[in-house]
C-alpha cells in the first residue's frame, strides 16, 4: 500500500491476477450440498453468469455457505471468497460488505473493503467485469432478503 492507503496498481493487478487464479481452480462452496435457510438464484445475461446461493442462518449467523451454477473465472472468485469468508458472521456483515465492495468498485478506493476482498478491485480496470464480481454478493443480499 502507498502512504495515502491506496494499493501500488502493479501490485493490485497481480494480486487480483492471484485471487482469480485461487479460487476459481478451487471454489470454497462449489458445488456443495447444504441444509439452507435462505436461497436465491442470480444471473447475469451479459456474461452468462448463474449463481444459486445457499446460506444457512441461525440467530442472524451465517452457519454455511454454498453455491451452485456456472460462471466466468471472475464471478467463481468472488463467491468462492464469499463462502470463504461470511461462514460465521452476522447477516449484517453480508450487507455492510457488500456495500463497501459495490462503493469500492464505483469509487476506485477500498478504504472499507476487509483485506481478504481488496484483491477483487482488480476487476476495475475491466469494467464490463465488475458485474460479475458483484453478482454473488448481490445475490446474497437477495437471498437475505427472503428465506428459503
Amino acid at each position: 500500500m502507498n502512504p495515502g492507503g491506496q494499493v501500488d496498481p502493479q501490485q493490485l493487478a497481480e494480486l487480483y491476477r492471484a485471487a482469480i487464479l485461487e479460487n476459481a481452480a478451487a471454489p470454497c462452496g462449489h458445488g456443495r450440498d447444504i441444509e439452507h435457510t435462505h436461497r436465491a438464484v442470480g444471473d447475469n445475461v451479459l456474461c452468462g453468469d448463474v449463481v444459486d446461493l445457499r446460506l444457512r442462518v441461525t440467530e442472524g449467523v451465517i452457519e454455511a455457505a454454498a453455491f451452485h451454477g456456472e460462471s466466468c473465472a471472475i464471478c467463481m472468485a468472488s463467491a468462492s471468497l464469499l463462502c470463504r469468508h461470511l461462514e460465521g458472521r452476522s447477516v449484517a456483515a453480508v450487507g455492510t460488505t457488500r456495500d463497501a465492495f459495490e462503493a469500492a468498485i464505483a469509487q476506485g478506493e477500498g478504504g472499507e473493503l476487509p483485506e481478504w476482498l481488496q484483491p477483487m478491485l482488480g476487476v476495475r480496470a475491466y469494467p464490463a467485469r465488475t458485474q460479475c464480481a458483484l453478482l454473488p454478493w448481490k445475490t446474497a443480499g437477495r437471498a437475505l432478503a427472503d428465506s428459503a
